[in-house]
């Protein structure tokens, strides 16, 4: 695994997943996480989370790589494909199936509803099943601190979040696995992403001490929502960005960051990038959960 050693070095990323192309709420998290990246005089990673077939849209990867070219994003043209990793997951789950950290499961969401961790079946009596079956990750009843760079101080009990799974039942690996397994390899330091993933948090630190990786610094900006107040997203139908005025739609996803105003507009991308990186702050990002749009 190449794992660039844990130095001093500020590395950030951004994770899109092909399941169709950018909208203004992941341009918003893209914005966010650059401008955080390149303020520290770090590195800034993309990395396409292609590891859900029956959801990815033909064509997305290739728009969305496009779109950040189009936007003024300076990255590694050395883009992580999810899709290409499956060795490495593998290896990473048997880790994790040594420290007894695994079990199999064929139990749906629903059935487990109303089923308290301490009386799953599955989960207690370790049973043998033949496929298609989960492999989950059983969380210990253990609580997890940490400080989030937006949100402050955040506290989760792994009993009520959970356990979660590690390989679906369809053989594809699942994203809290893939997700801390490339943190790692790539040597990610920061995380800047949107608060819809912050209840992921906790077992992707988890996974990281039952690994032995370093954790990550987090910080959880708000999500973007419609008139309904429904999330951002392709399921709520949300509008791609696209090429026609790039300038425009940063100053406009900017604007929700709650940064210094600019004291004239810019007129090209370069210029909006200067002021953008130079009076980055943070600290200043609203400590909400949301923003209507």
């Amino acid at each position: 695994m190449n794992h660039s050693e844990h130095t001093s070095e500020y590395i950030g990323r951004f994770a899109p997943s092909p399941t169709g192309l950018l909208h203004l709420g992941s341009l918003v998290a893209a914005v966010a996480s650059y401008c955080d990246a390149m303020k520290n005089k770090g590195k800034w990673l993309v990395r396409i989370e292609d590891i859900d077939p029956p959801r990815e849209i033909m064509g997305a990867s290739k728009g969305i790589l496009s779109t950040l070219n189009a936007y003024g994003f300076n990255f590694s043209k050395d883009v992580l494909f999810q899709s290409t990793r499956n060795q490495i997951y593998e290896t990473i789950l048997e880790r994790l199936k040594k420290t007894n950290a695994t079990y199999k499961c064929k139990c749906s969401r629903s059935t487990l509803k109303n089923i308290s961790i301490e009386y799953h079946e599955c989960r207690q009596k370790n049973l043998k099943f033949s496929p298609p079956f989960h492999i989950k990750c059983k969380v210990p009843n253990l609580e997890i601190n940490f400080e989030d760079l937006i949100q402050g101080i955040k506290k989760y009990n792994l009993f009520e979040c959970g356990d979660f799974i590690l390989k679906r039942s369809d053989g594809y690996f699942a994203y809290q696995l893939a997700v801390v397994t490339d943190d790692y390899c790539q040597g990610v330091t920061h995380i800047v992403r949107g608060i819809d993933l912050i209840d992921s948090t906790p077992w992707q630190m988890l996974l990281n001490s039952l690994l032995g990786f370093h954790q990550p610094q987090y910080a959880h900006i708000p999500i973007l929502t419609n008139e309904l107040g429904q999330k951002l997203s392709k399921q709520t139908f949300a509008k791609e960005i696209t090429h026609e005025n790039p300038l425009q739609t940063l100053i406009k996803a900017y604007s929700f960051l709650n940064q210094s105003p600019f004291v004239e507009t810019p007129k090209t991308i370069n210029q909006f990038w200067q002021h953008a990186i130079k009076h980055w702050k943070l600290n200043k990002i609203a400590k909400v959960h949301s923003i209507k749009i």
